[in-house]
């Protein structure tokens, strides 16, 4: 392991809050922290992803041997820390040196990960802040290969009921069912809906299918009274709503 990952098991433990806070200062004017301590300080976001993958590698792996091929490895497949966690398993186990615990210990970050951003979304309406329920989104959805179809069932005060994935599809194309969308809201007592799919392309902009799929969509909501409150794409760091280009 290199000088910068040496003694991160150690940096975790025995240090209390005055310790940390005198750290946090030292920061301020020292960019180049070493990477174990500017998490422990909250200043993560300043570490590249190869750092960070390093580092992740290092802990799910428990060695150190061989740590610093895998994380390089895996940067070179996949593009990006983000396309790591979300890469399926076929594709992890695919990589060489995995180990027994790599694939597991991805899928639980990424899990922590979209509990984080879903338990940012206001409890009450959960549309009052638009950017919470895109990083949720996005989080979800942006990185998948293939289009998947997932609804929010909203109450009369736009809480979240429930995230369901409705449907998988192909590179292209994901099969919706609009009857069985309204049977669901009246089954689960939804008022609103928010439906979201991913363009794996990375370009967000609506199809003609997916104008038409909504429209088909909210004429079976009509019949049981409920409302579509948006409809998001989502792609690679950009997003369609189809109430703000309005197409509801």
């Amino acid at each position: 392991m290199n000088s910068e990952t040496s003694g991160f098991s150690d940096a975790m433990v025995g240090l209390s809050s005055g310790d940390l806070r005198q750290i946090a200062a030292m920061t301020e004017s020292s960019p180049g922290l070493e990477p174990p301590l500017a998490l422990l300080t909250g200043r993560g976001r300043h570490l590249d992803d190869a750092t960070l993958l390093h580092l992740m590698t290092v802990l799910f792996t428990g060695r150190e041997a061989g740590s610093g091929e895998l994380s390089h490895t895996l940067l070179a497949r996949f593009g990006s820390l983000g396309a790591v966690l979300s890469a399926s398993n076929r594709e992890l186990e695919s990589v060489n040196d995995m180990g027994t615990h790599m694939v597991p210990m991805i899928r639980l970050l990424q899990e922590a990960a979209l509990r984080y951003n879903r338990a940012r979304l206001p409890s009450e309406d959960v549309l009052d802040s638009e950017q919470k329920l895109l990083d949720y989104l996005t989080a979800r959805l942006a990185r998948e290969n293939i289009e998947q179809f997932r609804i929010l069932f909203l109450n009369d005060k736009n809480s979240l009921i429930a995230d369901e994935a409705q449907a998988r599809g192909t590179v292209n194309h994901t099969p919706v069912y609009p009857r069985e969308v309204a049977r669901r809201a009246v089954e689960i007592g939804a008022s609103a809906l928010v439906l979201v799919h991913n363009h794996p392309s990375g370009d967000p902009t609506p199809s003609e299918a997916d104008i038409q799929m909504t429209m088909q969509v909210q004429a079976a909501l009509d019949v049981v009274g409920v409302t579509i409150a948006d409809h998001f794409i989502i792609g690679n760091g950009r997003h369609t709503s189809f109430r703000r280009n309005n197409l509801l």
